[in-house]
């Protein structure tokens, strides 16, 4: 089997990985957006039962009132020549303008985390049992495959494989940490504060490669986001057959961080959900 055939496979192996992250994805937005319809619904409602209270509380009696004859006969009609702002448009609008530019803003209440939970992290992204799952069940694709083929099948072919993938992604692991470390960088995964399904779906593709620095946790460009996937991908040079080259590992590469934004956007919808069974 040559390379075009290791090609195909390799190929076939992310597509399924992709096809999970994008099936993830499509129920977490299609229940949050069924969510935040309900609840844009209900606020609608109340804001519109609190419009009429204003109204009927702040406009005095004497306004409704007929005016006088005398006064309508003789006066002259002016229009006027712009209506002016009723308190509860302008209190929708400045609501509107407040929940925009929250969405737009980065989140104020940031704290770098110390170097005990930068550690802890980096332990639980590569060697957490989420992440062994999903090494297992890259292995098993692999073992699927026969990729490679000089590994043959069998248990021992299969422990040699899941050796390949933890190993791959202990050293892409160890290579964002280290490198998150020298340039103090925050490589952790931060959920938007924004409310709509495209500016979230955004919002993890820019994390893909960019991370949090400072103190204030504002976005810069990540080398450690972008050197991680390659470095595990060429780390495979050491172990697998002579066969495979740069350039291998370089599409590999690519591959590992499209994965990475799969995992991002999976982890943007289903944070919530992470965050009370205290996975994430």
């Amino acid at each position: 089997m040559m390379a075009g055939e290791y090609h195909r496979r390799m190929w076939a192996t992310r597509i399924a990985r992709i096809a999970r992250a994008l099936s993830l994805f499509i129920a977490a937005a299609a229940v949050f957006g069924a969510i935040s319809g309900s609840a844009a619904w209900a606020q609608q409602t109340r804001d519109t039962k609190n419009a009429r209270l204003t109204r009927s509380a702040v406009t005095p009696s004497f306004i409704s009132a007929p005016a006088p004859s005398f006064i309508s006969a003789s006066a002259p009609s002016f229009a006027p020549l712009a209506a002016p702002l009723s308190a509860p448009s302008f209190a929708r609008s400045a609501a509107s303008l407040q929940a925009e530019t929250r969405e737009t803003e980065p989140s104020f209440d940031y704290v770098r985390p110390n170097f005990g939970q930068r550690l802890h992290s980096y332990a639980w992204r590569t060697y957490g049992p989420v992440t062994m799952s999903e090494l297992m069940m890259g292995a098993a694709l692999s073992q699927a495959d026969n990729v490679p083929p000089e590994w043959r099948q069998g248990w021992g072919a299969y422990g040699k494989r899941i050796a390949s993938h933890v190993g791959a992604s202990a050293i892409g692991g160890t290579t964002e940490f280290a490198l998150a470390e020298a340039f103090r960088l925050d490589t952790r995964y931060y959920p938007c504060t924004c409310k709509r399904i495209w500016p979230r779906v955004r919002h993890a593709l820019l994390s893909t490669i960019t991370a949090r620095a400072g103190e204030d946790g504002h976005r810069i460009f990540s080398v450690p986001n972008v050197a991680a996937p390659y470095a595990s991908a060429f780390s495979t040079l050491a172990w697998y057959p002579s066969r495979y080259g740069p350039k291998d590992s370089f599409r590999t590469g690519n591959y590992n961080l499209l994965d990475n934004f799969g995992q991002n956007v999976a982890l943007e919808f289903l944070s919530p959900l992470l965050h009370k069974i205290h996975i994430h």
